[in-house]
């Protein structure tokens, strides 16, 4: 029998491996989603709490050995109770179970905050390094990157702003403005971040942007953004489903999504209200396998960016926290972290 391994989230962060490697599983993840991945749309129950949520995240990687022995199997459970900051607790508590694909035998179990914050961050780079190729903007200034919200998301997505965009000029935003001021002023010391500064509002923050980053919290208000807005060509990356994206500028975008399975089955009721069906998922278009009918046709590339708008929405897949949670592991059993726990 094989021991259960249990990570903190300090042990997590602690085997975490460097931003360039996340990139890599990020990337990883989103080419096999569709192709070499089983992984059913979120499952979930509805807790009292208004804007509450419980899901079950299981998923399921193919690997290459033909008995399944370098397969990946797990599933994260994730819960959001969005009144619990008040109370001094976090919004989110997530875990992620891994288990042997030969046996089934339960390998590890840790805490997912961390997981999630650097695995959506990872994959908003995958889509921002596909999208917006090369470290300058086509006249050869830097990048300007929004960024609309200044909570723990913002914070795992900055340094990748910086890694792949070196001398990026931040726009910050958020509803608490001594929030957006503080990380503006931490940002400014990361690197590959060319400077930060906070501002009073949406519309301030993406006027002009080159990629906006959308990283609000969930609330009552939804697809509140103008696209007149937003430049021409602007690359849009929504991590808050449609809290500022609106259906317009997806009906008007190259529309691409994580996962499409999942954004079906989410798009109900206000949630998504008036999108289209998506033209293409980011796996397929890094694939270079999109479907000729039914989608738009990935934009034209004039001096290393594509011509007009794209709205990339995902909405954080369970192959993704599975992945990484198997890199983790195998970190910490080198690293000699985290409790074996009797059974």
């Amino acid at each position: 029998m094989k021991p259960l391994r249990h990570l903190s989230a300090a042990e997590v962060m602690a085997a975490m491996p460097p931003l360039a490697e996340r990139l890599v599983l990020a990337e990883k993840t989103i080419r096999a989603l569709n192709r070499d991945a089983e992984m059913p749309p979120k499952i979930g129950v509805h807790p009292r709490q208004t804007g509450s949520l419980a899901h079950a995240m299981p998923a399921m990687l193919r690997g290459g050995a033909a008995d399944g022995s370098a397969d990946l199997i797990g599933a994260k459970w994730i819960t959001g109770f969005p009144a619990n900051p008040a109370i001094g607790l976090a919004t989110y508590h997530a875990l992620v179970l891994l288990n042997d694909p030969l046996t089934g035998e339960p390998l590890a179990v840790m805490d997912a905050g961390a997981i999630t914050a650097q695995r959506t961050a990872a994959i908003s780079g995958t889509a921002i390094r596909h999208f917006l190729p090369g470290s300058v903007a086509a006249d050869g200034r830097p990048v300007r990157v929004a960024v609309l919200g200044a909570g723990a998301q913002a914070r795992s997505h900055i340094p990748v702003i910086g890694h792949l965009l070196p001398g990026a000029r931040l726009r910050l935003t958020d509803i608490d403005s001594a929030r957006a001021t503080a990380l503006a002023a931490e940002a400014s010391t990361i690197e590959g971040i060319g400077s930060a500064d906070a501002v009073p509002g949406v519309r301030e923050a993406v006027e002009s942007a080159d990629v906006v980053v959308s990283l609000v919290s969930f609330g009552p208000d939804r697809q509140a953004l103008d696209p007149a807005w937003l430049a021409p060509e602007a690359v849009f990356v929504a991590v808050d489903y449609d809290m500022q994206a609106p259906a317009a500028l997806a009906d008007e975008a190259l529309f691409v999504v994580d996962e499409r399975d999942q954004f079906l089955a989410t798009r109900s009721g206000s949630t998504f209200s008036g999108y289209p069906d998506p033209d293409a998922t980011i796996g397929e278009l890094l694939r270079g396998d999109v479907p000729a009918s039914g989608h738009r046709a990935p934009r034209p590339s004039v001096e290393g960016t594509l011509a007009g708008r794209v709205l990339v929405t995902h909405l954080g897949v369970g192959l993704a926290d599975v992945v990484f949670a198997s890199a983790i592991l195998a970190r910490a059993e080198q690293l000699g972290l985290g409790r074996l726990l009797p059974r």
